[in-house]
């Protein structure tokens, strides 16, 4: 899971990561709460280069507020968290 960028970002940031081995995978964004706010990968991911886009907005497409949130990268064997900040 590589830093986001831009990072703050306002409207979006691209989140880049890389997966070693293909299989499943989850890339989900949480508030500083633990809350579950959006879910940008939810299946299959293949070997290789991605890259994810999150638009400040929850997972029923209510925009987010401005704050800290978290972005967790779950693949077999290996989990990540980074920090961005979303500022309105």
């Amino acid at each position: 899971l590589d830093p986001c960028r831009p990072n703050p970002f306002n409207p979006s940031t691209i989140i880049p990561y890389r997966v070693a081995r293909g299989g499943e995978g989850k890339l989900r964004i949480y508030d500083v709460g633990g809350r579950l706010v959006a879910t940008l990968v939810d299946g299959v991911v293949a070997a290789g280069a991605h890259e994810a886009r999150w638009g400040g907005r929850t997972g029923d497409g209510r925009e987010a507020a401005s704050g800290i949130y978290f972005v967790r990268l779950d693949l077999p064997g290996f989990m990540q968290v980074r920090q961005m900040a979303l500022v309105r």
